[in-house]
């Protein structure tokens, strides 16, 4: 038997490099780069354009002839196609007079997309006395963010073309924001309801008329109490309240589906928004996420927003 194996592994070795980046183009990225441990030969297979060129899109040089002139100049320096996509999947680039951002993920291939704060339409946004916005913030990708000044009625969203995705993938939306010194209105506070994220597809084609499906469930931008508020959330609770002059029962229903804030590794915050599918290539429409209070009860400040963050959706996210 174990001359067998031997042989068998001789054989594999003896395959011409175009045959053996052949079969490694059929699996993922992250097999070709184990591929590549496991001989010279396979790591010459492993890294060649020919693997490589099958991960990254293949509509990726029209993309990134969008890109700002100093993404586009490093873009222009990777060596090979390996070092392109490795590039793409650590530092997305900048798209569009840097209001988006394009990159890949690392497990996959498919494309990620970024929506900065100014591509979205936010609730008087233009309107200083509600909104500021901050050039050259340290550790945003880009040059500008908004920052929530005092408004009563928060309101954000964002669209995506659907051609703009990965065929055959599911994705996940995320506000990405961080939250000021000197915020207030921002907490899952008990009697107050948290603001409603809405993800909506509308599909539409020459020969079918639009249909549109819609997802939509309560998040949490601020924990009051640490981490152990989504637990909290997830059960009904009863407290008594200052309310007026008179102590109020107040009840806090249980949400199950509510979604909680959680630290990045860049520093910023995140929050998902919703999760949704492309199904074949090219699909043709758009998808639109939004983030907005279901009634004005309170005003709100220091809430900072870099922007909505469009990736797939991993089984342990």
């Amino acid at each position: 038997m174990e001359r067998v194996a031997a042989a068998a592994a001789a054989a594999i070795y003896r395959l011409p490099e175009e045959c053996v980046a052949h079969a490694i183009a059929m699996t993922t990225p992250g097999d070709a780069c184990s591929s590549s441990a496991v001989s010279p030969a396979f790591r010459a297979a492993a890294d060649s354009d020919a693997v490589w060129d099958r991960f990254l899109p293949h509509d990726h040089a029209a993309v990134l002839a969008r890109a700002a002139a100093d993404d586009e100049d490093s873009v222009r320096e990777c060596s090979s196609k390996k070092d392109l996509f490795t590039r793409l999947c650590s530092r997305p680039v900048l798209l569009d007079g840097a209001t988006m951002s394009f990159g890949l993920d690392r497990r996959s291939g498919a494309k990620c997309w970024m929506l900065s704060a100014r591509a979205l339409s936010i609730a008087w946004g233009h309107d200083p006395s509600c909104w500021t916005w901050t050039a050259d913030l340290p550790g945003s990708r880009f040059p500008e963010v908004a920052e929530l000044v005092d408004v009563c009625w928060l309101e954000i969203t964002g669209k995506l073309q659907l051609s703009l995705l990965s065929p055959r993938t599911t994705y996940a939306a995320y506000l990405v924001f961080s939250i000021a010194d000197d915020s207030y209105g921002l907490e899952c506070n008990i009697g107050i309801l948290p603001p409603k994220a809405t993800v909506t597809v509308a599909l539409s084609g020459n020969t079918k008329p639009t249909t549109s499906t819609s997802t939509e469930h309560t998040i949490c931008l601020q924990h009051m109490q640490g981490e152990e508020e989504t637990a909290m959330h997830r059960r009904r609770q009863e407290y008594v309240r200052p309310w007026k002059h008179y102590r109020r029962k107040v009840t806090r229903e249980a949400d199950t589906d509510i979604r909680c804030s959680r630290r990045r590794g860049d520093g910023w915050t995140e929050v998902e928004l919703g999760e949704f599918a492309v199904a074949g290539e090219e699909e043709e429409g758009v998808v639109e996420v939004g983030v907005k209070e279901v009634e004005c009860r309170r005003w709100k400040r220091g809430l900072v927003v870099q922007g909505i963050e469009i990736r797939p959706k991993h089984t342990d996210d």
